[in-house]
């Protein structure tokens, strides 16, 4: 089952691809659009890749990267009102780097 037409959905899966547990933070498509657009301002690499509708699996190497770019959003300060989906997201994508075996994250665009 896919996100609310309107929101995205970031979840990471640790486990195997037949057993395995996860994660998620969703939030409006429009306040995603908005941390795409500043990293993309911002130079940063994997951020303004994710601009694309439906459904997009990284793996844990690009969870970390993700998770440092969107904590480089968050220190800029640019995007003050949305310090907690910066944040929550950054979390998700960090459990998933962080995970002693396999692990993968989604991100699900309308």
């Amino acid at each position: 089952m896919g996100p609310d037409e309107g929101a995205v959905a970031v979840r990471a899966f640790r486990g195997s691809r037949r057993a395995s547990v996860y994660r998620e933070h969703v939030l409006a498509a429009e306040a995603f659009a908005r941390i795409l657009a500043t990293g993309r301002r911002a130079g940063l690499a994997l951020l303004p890749s994710l601009d694309r509708r439906g459904r997009r699996e990284l793996d844990k190497r690009e969870a970390a990267r993700l998770a440092a770019e969107l904590t480089t959003v968050r220190a800029s300060g640019e995007l003050l009102d949305l310090d907690a989906d910066l944040t929550a997201v950054a979390e998700v994508a960090r459990w998933c780097a962080h995970a002693p075996r396999g692990s993968w994250l989604r991100v699900e665009r309308p």
